[in-house]
């Protein structure tokens, strides 16, 4: 089943511009630009999308094309101010993420884009290691006080900058899974490896039974003790308890985003 989202785009600018999904306006035309618009953040399920513009701009003789021409945004049309398209499921798993761009012309003149960008399953395919030998928090914390998941992933992310270059968020496998999941990382994280506290909140305490975390018996969680990762264990027929276990140990990887796992 498909869902619909509507996003509305009034006549602010926003403050994150994605310039790998984006395209030059040309601000010298006698044509009025749209405001900067936000992007399209989608999780790997099919839908059907309608993207409202400032203003009536199929009026004005605009055209909406994909930038990119990728095959898996298609339907696309304009009507008035409304930009409808469908979006396939992403199967891939390779890829954290793909997108395009969508550019509305009048008369060859680019008056606006739209970064429409989709993430892949939230569930790693594979069992994945919480950090390996390269990384320099395989023995100790990688923060002295408890962090959310969002925040630690952060933590995660900058680890090129705050080690100038000793360490990356590619030593560590569970994080790097949620972390590739984003377009923007450096500017807007969206998907991340949840805590332990907000797996159990998601899960209900003690009891998971009919959550997506009953697939698997063992999920990695952002939190650790230094020389242990915090895992999520599930077992018997609704039990489930915090394991502190090995980094190097293997376990599934799910990314949460706004607190919760996107089905």
């Amino acid at each position: 089943m498909t869902k619909k989202k509507i996003i509305v785009l009034s006549g602010f600018v926003a403050t994150i511009v994605f310039s790998s999904c984006s395209s030059d306006d040309d601000h010298s035309s006698p044509v009025s630009q749209l405001p900067k618009m936000p992007n399209v953040s989608l999780n790997y399920r099919a839908s059907t999308q309608a993207v409202t513009l400032a203003r009536d701009v199929e009026s004005e003789g605009a055209v909406v094309s994909k930038k990119k021409g990728v095959s898996w945004i298609n339907n696309l049309h304009l009507a008035g101010n409304v930009i409808h398209f469908d979006v396939e499921e992403n199967w891939n798993t390779t890829s954290g993420h793909r997108f395009d761009t969508l550019e509305v012309s009048v008369k060859g003149t680019v008056i606006g884009t739209i970064c429409v960008t989709q993430a892949r399953n939230p569930f790693s395919s594979t069992r994945l290691p919480w950090a390996t030998n390269d990384a320099l928090y395989i023995y100790e914390p990688i923060s002295s006080f408890e962090l959310g998941g969002l925040e630690l992933t952060k933590r995660v992310y900058n680890l090129e900058k705050t080690t100038k270059g000793k360490d990356s968020y590619k030593n560590y496998p569970a994080f790097a899974f949620c972390i590739e999941m984003n377009h923007d990382p450096e500017n807007n994280m969206e998907w991340y490896l949840p805590s332990l506290s907000e797996l159990e909140s998601y899960a209900n305490g003690d009891s998971f039974s009919g959550t997506p975390l009953a697939r698997h018996n063992y999920w990695w969680s952002s939190t650790d003790d230094g020389y242990n990762g915090g895992a999520y264990n599930l077992y018997s027929g609704s039990i489930a308890s915090r394991g502190a276990v090995s980094k190097y140990d293997q376990w599934w990887v799910v990314a949460f985003r706004n607190r919760r796992i996107e089905e």
